[in-house]
């Protein structure tokens, strides 16, 4: 095991440098202490080291003067170093916030897994609320090859900073990981079970190969005919690959497994709509609404709905509630796009043109996203199955 992002070790320890410091108050008239934590967070490490030292040097009971220095020493390879001088702070004030910090990330560099989780670990009990010592044990245990070890302390890391972007990459890898070994153990166990099918039509449709996918789920069906979940699931890819009449059998045998499923009722109602079956699709459009109000897709399906059976103030109604629900990106542009048409409808045409500029401008806004990532941020009811453009329409 070793830590392989060095620039991510070199961030952390200049801005830990400073949190650090303020655990204990740092004395006016020190002047070498001062000058080595300017250094160190100015990222001049061998300087730093030299007036840290001196620091260290007189006043050897200072506990802020020996984290700085280990943290100095970390960052210039000198593992063993910063260990000793670690140690010490932690021994003149165990409750020292940091210094098991840097312990942690100093065993791992030394390939001591155990005593890097173990400080990392007291970390975490002296500062919960700090996401960097969950972060930083996720990465020992996932660099260790124990992703399933690491994905509990980098959710919590996630949870504590859900926009690090550095916490979710190593949280994506750690489930990903775990998500593989998974599979791989199912398929040991039972290779032509219904769930290996299940896992592998998922897989499939993840690399849009849609028809190797319908090829698994049809074979999962086989082996759970009343499983209404793979139902959906082969009606979702009998629609990416335009098939839809395909795919509103596989959803209405669905709502028969599973009678009132809102989901169920969404994607048939999705079909109707987009084949001219427009009193259908809003039959069921207007039941999914009745008891799921707050999923913008429904709403922009219904719009669609209403304008095409000629109530152009009730689609109004409901576009405008879709774009102020804050739909997923995929959706977005096509809600504008379908607001422009109505209100051309009703002679606004400024706005209109308004609505105009904005899908163009999300349009370009999504081309710059990987399809794939653009499909992961997206939520809702289908949402990954609206198309990325919006089709023509006769008003």
């Amino acid at each position: 095991m070793r830590i392989g992002n060095v620039c991510l070790l070199s961030a952390f320890l200049l801005a830990c440098g400073a949190a650090c410091a303020q655990s204990t108050p740092r004395t006016s008239t020190d002047d070498a202490l001062q000058r080595g934590t300017e250094s160190l967070h100015a990222g001049r490490f061998a300087d730093a080291e030299q007036w840290l030292q001196q620091a260290v040097a007189s006043t050897p009971g200072n506990p802020v003067a020996q984290v700085e220095l280990g943290a100095a020493e970390l960052r210039l390879g000198k593992a063993n170093e910063a260990v000793e001088h670690l140690r010490k702070a932690i021994a003149i004030e165990p409750n020292i916030t940091g210094a098991n910090l840097f312990l942690g990330i100093a065993h791992a560099q030394m390939h001591q897994v155990d005593e890097a989780v173990a400080a990392l670990r007291r970390e975490t009990e002296l500062s919960p609320k700090d996401p960097q010592p969950w972060m930083w044990q996720g990465i020992v245990e996932l660099q260790d090859g124990h992703p399933e070890k690491a994905t509990e302390p980098l959710d919590r890391a996630a949870e504590l900073a859900p926009n690090d972007l550095d916490i979710l990459e190593y949280r994506g890898k750690a489930h990903t990981e775990v998500a593989f070994a998974s599979y791989a153990r199912m398929a040991v166990i039972d290779p032509s079970s219904w769930h290996v099918h299940r896992v592998q039509g998922q897989m499939y449709s993840q690399q849009s190969q849609h028809k190797e996918a319908i090829a698994e789920f049809v074979e999962a069906i086989k082996l759970m005919p009343n499983n209404s979940d793979l139902y959906e699931e082969l009606g979702a890819e009998y629609r990416k690959s335009s098939q839809l009449e395909l795919a509103q059998q596989a959803y209405a045998k669905e709502l028969e497994l599973s009678p009132n499923n809102p989901i169920a009722m969404y994607n048939m109602a999705k079909i109707d709509i987009e084949t001219n079956r427009t009193a259908e699709g809003l039959e069921l459009l207007h039941k999914v609404v009745a008891n799921y109000s707050n999923v913008p897709a429904t709403f922009f399906y219904l719009g669609l709905g209403e304008f095409d059976a000629g109530h152009t103030q009730e689609a109004l109604a409901a576009l405008e509630k879709a774009k102020a629900m804050n739909p997923e990106p995929e959706l977005r542009p096509r809600v504008e796009y379908e607001l422009s048409r109505v209100y051309r409808k009703l002679g606004r045409i400024e706005d209109s043109n308004k609505a105009v500029h904005e899908y163009t401008r999300l349009k370009a806004q999504n081309a710059k996203l990987n399809p794939q990532v653009l499909s992961a941020i997206s939520s809702g009811f289908g949402s990954a199955d609206v198309p990325a453009s919006a089709p023509e329409k006769k008003d």
